[in-house]
């Protein structure tokens, strides 16, 4: 499809009623809902019946950003170039524009995502727990990861909020909407008139930050794929 060979991954659902094509750039593949039994074949046909639909999506995809040398990678609202040079120190270092990485080659995708983690960390800790002291909530965690489906959660009774961290190759304010949503919820733990009144409050361009993800969000999850 469109010179590519993409898989095609098929998942039973009890509660399916109807075959369902779901082109997915993240898994780089089709995925295929189908009811509890039956409906293989009529999946295949409707694989083919829409061989034309599915290559305009694929065409569609954002390109994949592995971490290789040479590459340019989306950070805080600029870029940074990734400069490799195996006589290096394993310290990954930022100079300027440059992300200076060194050691043997094929550990470069690592250690550049481990300096991205770190990236992360010191930046949405300190902007969470300001943000949770303006409310006069405490903050008891936050913690990284690499969800799909959202960018952000809040653990109210635990005081405990999740990121992806993958927001610090998003905009500073845009990361920056994230968290004053996320730490709404240690107020408000539903989307009620409050909740967003809150939102407002502690942020001035959540549309804004919502659109901006929702164009650009799912490039930055084929950074680093």
């Amino acid at each position: 499809m469109n010179g590519r060979t993409l898989p095609v991954v098929a998942t039973r659902y009890a509660q399916a009623r109807a075959i369902r094509l779901k082109p997915c750039a993240i898994a780089g593949a089709v995925k295929i809902s189908l009811p509890a039994r039956g409906g293989v074949r009529e999946a295949i046909d409707l694989l083919e019946s829409h061989r034309g639909w599915l290559a305009a999506q694929v065409a569609k995809w954002p390109v994949a950003v592995p971490f290789v040398h040479g590459t340019r990678l989306p950070f805080d609202g600029g870029e940074l170039l990734v400069d490799w040079d195996e006589a290096r120190s394993l310290r990954v270092l930022r100079a300027g524009d440059r992300l200076l990485v060194g050691g043997p080659a094929a550990g470069v995708a690592d250690r550049v995502k481990r300096w991205l983690l770190r990236e992360a960390r010191a930046a949405l800790l300190p902007e969470t727990q300001c943000l949770a002291t303006s409310v006069d909530r405490t903050l008891a965690r936050v913690a990284l990861g690499d969800p799909v489906g959202r960018w952000g959660s809040c653990n109210a009774r635990t005081g405990s909020i999740n990121y992806s961290w993958r927001l610090i190759l998003a905009p500073a304010w845009v990361r920056q909407s994230v968290v004053a949503h996320e730490v709404a919820h240690l107020v408000h733990a539903n989307h009620g008139p409050g909740f967003w009144a809150l939102v407002a409050e502690l942020d001035s361009r959540a549309g804004e930050s919502k659109r901006w993800l929702g164009r650009h969000g799912r490039g930055l999850h084929l950074v680093g794929r």
